[in-house]
Parts: C-alpha cells; sequence; structure tokens
C-alpha cells in the first residue's frame, strides 16, 4: 500500500535496462505454505546459480560491475500479516540477520534491506487513491497497515543494526538514510536511482526536433537549423504546450486549409457559447496531418500565411470568415477539452545542446508564473529550457554529416552490419546505442524525479531509448522504435499500479515518415 511493488519493478526495469543486469523479482506472498521457505530458498539458489545463467553480452557482463554475475534478487515483503509468517519478510531484527546470514553464507550474495516510510500529505493523499483502486476505503486500507506495523519492527537506529545494509526512504525522495552501501557500481547507482523514484501520477511528452535542413537532404547528424516545415512545427509545438502540456485540454489538432477551402469552412463549424467549435468528426477536410477534429473541439487560435504568428479567433463565424478571406493558406487550431487555463499549469521543457532541438522550442511561451504553485513558494518560471549534451543525437563519426548513399559507397556492408545488430553497431570512430544508454541513465534518474508535465524535444536515436523506457519495453525492442517528425507523444502514468498510457498528437505539417535515415 506504499509503493514497495511499485519500487520494485522500476528498480528490475532499472538493472536490466541501463546495466544489462539480470534481476527478478521474488514476493514472498507467493512463497507461503508448509515449503514456502525452502522453496523461495531454492528460487534464489538457482537464481544466484551462474551455470543456470550464461552472459551471452560481453557488454553487458562487463558493465554490470559485481562480482557474482547471477544478477539482482529482489525480495518483495508485501503490507499483510501474512507475509510476515515468512522467515523472508525481512520484519524484525531477528529476521533481517538471518536472512542476511542465509544470503551472505551460503549464497554469497550481497545484502541490502530497503525500508519505506510514509507520512507526508501527499503521501496520504497517494494512499487514498491506491486504496480507491484498489475498490477499498482510506480506513481499510490504514487498518490493514496499521495491522501490519503491529508485527513489523522498522530498522534500529540506536546502533543496534549498524552492521546491516539498508536504504530507509522517508516520503520516498524526499529524504534517504543509506547505511552500508553495497560496494559494486550498481549498488551505488541503484541508491542514485532510489532517490529520484516516486509512485505518483505524473506525464511525459516526447517530441522529435522539426525537419532541419539535414533531414530534407537525407544527411545523418550534423547540427544544421530548422527547414521552412521544421520553423512551422515548432510554432505549432508552441500551442500544443500552452493548451494541452501546460494547460487542462486533453488534444489538440492543427488543419490547413487552401484558399478554396476557406469558403467550405462554414459547414463545419458553427458558434456555441461564445464559441466556435466542429459540428461534427472530419479528418477529410483541409490537411489535419493524420489528426481527426472532433465534434465540439473549440476553434481557439488561427495563423494566416506561412512563417506568421498564431493569433486568437473572432468569436463569431461571420468575423472569422471575414478574417480569412483572401488568404491563400490558413491554419486552424483545434483544442479539445477544458481550454480554461491554458498555459498556467506549471510544466518543464528540456532539449538536447542541438540547434534543431532548440529552435523547436523557440516559439514556447515562458510566462513568470505567481508564487504559491509550486511547494517553495516561489515564483515560477515556466517551461524555462534545460538542455542537456546527454541528450544528443547518436555521434555517426566518420559518416556524420553523409547520406545513406555516400555512406554505403565507402562502406557497401554498414546498413546489413547494422541491421545484424542495432544495438551494439557503432559508427567508425562514433558511438552506438549502448554509448547513448550510458549517457542517458543521468537523465532519466532525474527525469523519474519530476512529477510536473514535461516536454522531452530529442533526436531519433535518444527517443527511441526514452520511449523504450517510458512504456517499459526491453533495450532491443526499444530501438526498432519508429519515432516521426512532427508528432508528440504523450505518456500517462497514473500512479496506481497501471501501466504507461500512450497518445499520438500528429501536428504537422505534413506527417513526415521519410528522412533518409529509417536503415541508418
Amino acid at each position: 500500500m506504499r509503493g514497495k511493488t511499485h519500487i520494485a519493478r522500476e528498480l528490475k526495469r532499472y538493472i536490466e535496462f541501463f546495466h544489462g543486469a539480470r534481476a527478478e523479482i521474488f514476493s514472498v506472498t507467493e512463497y507461503m505454505g508448509p515449503d514456502g521457505e525452502d522453496k523461495l530458498y531454492e528460487a534464489l539458489s538457482s537464481f544466484f546459480d551462474v551455470t543456470n545463467s550464461p552472459i551471452s553480452d560481453p557488454y553487458d557482463f562487463d558493465q554490470c560491475g559485481v562480482e557474482g554475475v547471477g544478477g539482482f534478487a529482489i525480495i518483495l515483503s508485501s503490507d499483510t500479516v501474512q507475509s510476515t509468517k515468512s522467515m523472508w519478510s525481512a520484519h524484525t531484527k531477528w529476521h533481517r540477520k538471518w536472512m542476511a546470514r542465509k544470503l551472505e553464507d551460503e549464497l554469497q550474495a550481497e545484502v541490502c534491506f530497503i525500508q519505506i516510510s510514509v507520512d507526508s500529505p501527499k503521501g496520504e493523499k497517494y494512499l487514498s487513491d491506491l486504496a480507491a483502486y484498489r475498490g477499498m476505503t482510506l480506513e481499510e486500507s490504514r487498518d490493514l497497515i496499521a495491522e501490519y506495523q503491529d508485527h513489523y519492527v522498522p530498522i534500529q537506529m540506536d546502533q543496534s543494526e549498524d552492521q546491516t545494509p539498508f536504504i530507509h526512504l522517508m516520503n520516498y525522495n524526499q529524504k534517504m538514510v543509506v547505511n552500508k552501501m553495497m560496494r559494486s557500481f550498481v549498488g551505488s547507482q541503484v541508491c542514485h536511482f532510489l532517490s529520484n523514484l516516486h509512485p505518483f501520477q505524473h506525464t511525459v511528452y516526447l517530441a522529435r526536433h522539426g525537419e532541419s535542413d539535414f533531414n530534407v537532404e537525407m544527411r545523418i547528424g550534423g547540427d544544421s537549423g530548422l527547414s521552412r516545415r521544421g520553423e512551422e512545427f515548432a510554432r505549432r509545438t508552441a500551442e500544443f504546450v500552452k493548451y494541452v502540456v501546460c494547460g487542462h485540454a486533453n488534444d489538440l489538432v492543427c488543419v490547413t486549409l487552401t484558399a478554396k477551402d476557406v469558403p467550405k469552412l462554414r459547414d463545419w463549424i458553427i458558434e456555441l457559447k461564445r464559441n466556435i467549435v466542429a459540428t461534427r468528426d472530419w479528418a477529410d477536410f483541409g490537411d489535419a496531418s493524420g489528426g481527426v477534429v472532433r465534434r465540439f473541439m473549440q476553434l481557439k487560435r488561427m495563423q494566416i500565411g506561412w512563417a506568421a504568428d498564431f493569433e486568437d479567433t473572432p468569436s463569431t463565424v461571420q468575423d472569422l470568415l471575414r478574417r480569412l478571406d483572401g488568404a491563400k493558406v490558413v491554419t486552424l487550431v483545434f483544442v479539445g477539452g477544458d481550454t480554461s487555463g491554458a498555459g498556467t499549469v506549471p510544466g518543464r521543457l528540456w532539449t538536447s545542446s542541438l540547434r534543431r532541438t532548440i529552435e523547436t522550442a523557440q516559439f514556447i511561451e515562458h510566462p513568470i508564473l505567481p508564487a504559491g504553485l509550486m511547494t517553495d513558494g516561489k515564483p515560477y518560471y515556466q517551461m524555462r529550457g534545460r538542455q542537456f549534451r546527454n541528450m544528443d543525437e547518436v555521434y555517426a563519426g566518420e559518416y556524420d554529416g553523409l547520406t545513406e548513399e555516400e555512406i554505403t559507397k565507402r562502406a557497401p556492408n554498414v546498413i546489413s552490419d547494422r541491421k545484424r545488430d542495432k544495438l551494439g553497431f557503432r559508427y567508425p570512430r562514433g558511438e552506438s546505442y549502448y554509448d547513448i544508454i550510458a549517457r542517458l541513465e543521468s537523465v532519466m534518474s532525474h527525469l523519474e524525479r519530476i512529477q510536473q508535465p514535461i516536454l522531452i524535444i530529442s533526436h531519433q536515436a535518444v527517443l527511441r531509448l526514452m520511449y523504450g523506457w517510458l512504456m517499459h519495453k526491453t533495450r532491443e525492442d526499444s530501438v526498432e522504435t519508429q519515432v516521426p517528425q512532427h508528432e508528440v507523444v504523450r505518456i500517462c502514468f497514473d500512479g496506481l499500479g497501471g501501466g504507461p498510457v500512450e497518445t499520438r498528437f500528429p501536428l504537422g505539417p505534413t506527417h513526415l515518415t521519410d528522412d533518409g535515415q529509417s536503415n541508418l
């Protein structure tokens, strides 16, 4: 009930994804019964037996950095009295000492206990939401925890457990006490990861940079600026940020109309409660780049001509058509859901250090929000951009700035070699996906701490791994993910144990799919 299962699952994924080490969760409640303790010991013994888990990837073996390469066993004891009947529950000082001796002496495993305590108002709200999600009342969940606490003896701070390795998380990532940390490299990284983890609801938005000049020329890498279409995507991204990322709306569609389409617009919209709204669903009128305007979506903004700023729409259809009269091309922004308070929800913005991502964020507004919206009581600088070199595109080395045709002339087998081992393929004097995983680890640990909505603008290779991590995919599956340009991906976490929920928003202009990099 305090997020232990969530933390166990995230810890397992972290170890596997960023360190290539084996990790497995052993739930104490699954090993109850007369022979349960012996069966759990046998399962742990089999897990740590290296003869049962041959290392097939030398890179992962080297990076693991632990003496016993059997992996990481995560023993999970739930907040139920039933679990305290097991010797593996770690619910008393004596049980913890017994477990440490058993694991260290007989299985030669390094042990660390993780204890979680929650007493903050936000933690209490999380307990309430989780109880409701599980069909319980808050009182029932508190009674369950209280019953467990009657049997549980917290890790002692009176020096009697000074020899016990442990991590005590108080209110998740607000405070941490570490004693006799694990000696391995991965062990120290686990400690850092746990210091950022939280179980609360949050939303992450991922966007590849707008089309760049190199994309138009089908060249890889480089540090070119945005093309004309890429700059238009940047303008639309700013509208999306205002209403969806930093607002309460749940959908946004940009529709481009030509001069001959404008007079027909009267058949598709109507005035309703001082707003102009769509009269029905439509996707084949104008160019919505794959998006669909839903019935009653509000027309909030418009752009007359290319490379022009977006502006508010008139309040009547007649005034709108009069304003659009004579325009050669028009882009209309339809917003779904609650459009009040646009731009007032505190949000964050991350980009790489390369021009094309920074320019994609150039039109996003940065108002100063009033004090009191954040816990520190200070004014908040909305969507203040932060640049990470660790989020730069994979470096193509000798092939940087070349087209696929130019690369195959130099090295005819490079495409087939990369397809054979996409994860491990390294460009000559360049990088592989393993290098990106290594430099993304600190970024993703930091991302786990954030609770505000955040927009991340980066590059295809980087976003493949970010998307894979957030969507609970393996590293091997992540590198096969397609990340189209001019599209925003929203990933929502309910904080209640459900999986991540993905929604895609094609903003345009022109839903791009081929930039010459699909094979590279």
